[in-house]
């Protein structure tokens, strides 16, 4: 079961989604985004970085980590990673990352994590991005230690 579905109907409405999830991350947390390629999760990840809760310059240039898998930002005391494992095709590639070692020092966003087990030990907020014709439907589980920053999620201005 879905603990909230936020459904973007704009490149806009992603990136403000993506402003509100900044607000809540904290040190120790890990977000896996899993969606079809184009669904908007290099757009959402790129939102979060460069927020106000990170770079604060929506001009900081956050290169997909397509090819060299990983990137990591440090913003002041505020350490995020942002991988992207859609080439990787073994644990042992994941094993040579460390990404144990940047939730443990920040938190990190992982684009295509299907390959990573469950050993990373990490507050886990599960966002799955389904295309819906003109539309994105953002699925947000918990998936250990979000369950009231979830609940917290409002868009009243």
């Amino acid at each position: 079961m879905k603990d909230l579905i936020f459904k973007s109907e704009s490149v806009q409405d992603t990136e403000k989604f993506a402003d509100r999830i900044a607000t809540l991350i904290k040190k120790h947390d890990l977000i896996l985004l899993k969606g079809e390629l184009g669904s908007g999760k290099t757009t959402f990840t790129r939102s979060i970085i460069n927020s106000k809760y990170f770079a604060n310059d929506i001009n900081h240039i956050v290169p997909s980590p397509t090819f060299n898998l990983l990137q990591i930002y440090e913003f002041g005391n505020r350490k995020i990673g942002h991988a992207d494992l859609y080439r990787v095709q073994n644990k042992e590639e994941i094993t040579v990352l460390d990404l144990q070692k940047i939730v443990d020092e920040g938190s990190l966003i992982v684009e295509w994590p299907e390959i990573i087990d469950s050993s990373i030990s990490a507050n886990i907020l599960n966002i799955n991005f389904e295309i819906h014709n003109n539309s994105i439907n953002l699925l947000v589980e918990d998936g250990g230690g979000w369950k009231d920053r979830i609940r917290s999620i409002s868009f009243k201005s």
